[in-house]
């Protein structure tokens, strides 16, 4: 009998051992992602941004919004090739908001969609058993070609840089 009450008490010491290192390991994860969700309050999503854009341009555009910590663009993994939009973390949230106002503004040619970071959630994006393996349905419809091209037109870019200019004068405005 002795020797069962001495497992059972080196099993509860191995017990409190595992959860003493899942509660510190719970702790870590629940800091870091109250981190993550800071950080995602302070950057901005920029999408259509051209190819040959690199980090210092996107820089030089974004700087009268305020102090910019990182510039990340976002590349295919298996070519190295931009995929065409960018991440843009800033120091604090009011630059942030300055930045939301470049929104649909002409930068090397093309208009830039300015929005802010979403949160991501894990495994947000599963496939579904429709988009696994297995018979297709085929081609179902759906808009190719010229007719899915945006076209960038006199009047968009006059509301762009109508944008820009309201943008950059409430900016002025507020840095006084």
């Amino acid at each position: 009998m002795e020797g069962k009450d001495g497992e059972i008490t080196i099993l509860e010491d191995e017990l409190k051992k595992l959860q003493n290192m899942t509660d510190a390991h719970m702790a870590e994860d629940t800091a870091e992602t109250e981190e993550n969700e800071e950080v995602d309050r302070r950057s901005i999503y920029v999408g259509n941004v051209d190819y040959a854009t690199k980090p210092h341009d996107l820089q030089e555009f974004f700087k009268a919004s305020g102090q910019i910590n990182r510039i990340t663009i976002q590349v295919d993994k298996w070519t190295g090739k931009p995929k065409g939009y960018a991440y843009i973390e800033f120091a604090n949230e009011d630059a942030v908001n300055n930045a939301l106002m470049l929104n649909d503004c002409l930068f090397k040619e093309r208009i830039i969609k300015v929005i802010p970071k979403r949160k991501n959630i894990p495994g947000f994006y599963k496939k579904r058993p429709s988009q696994t393996r297995g018979r297709g349905r085929g081609f179902r419809g759906g808009s190719t070609g010229a007719a899915a091209t945006p076209r960038i037109t006199e009047a968009g870019i006059a509301a762009g840089t109508e944008n820009l200019i309201k943008g950059l004068t409430k900016l002025c405005e507020l840095r006084g």
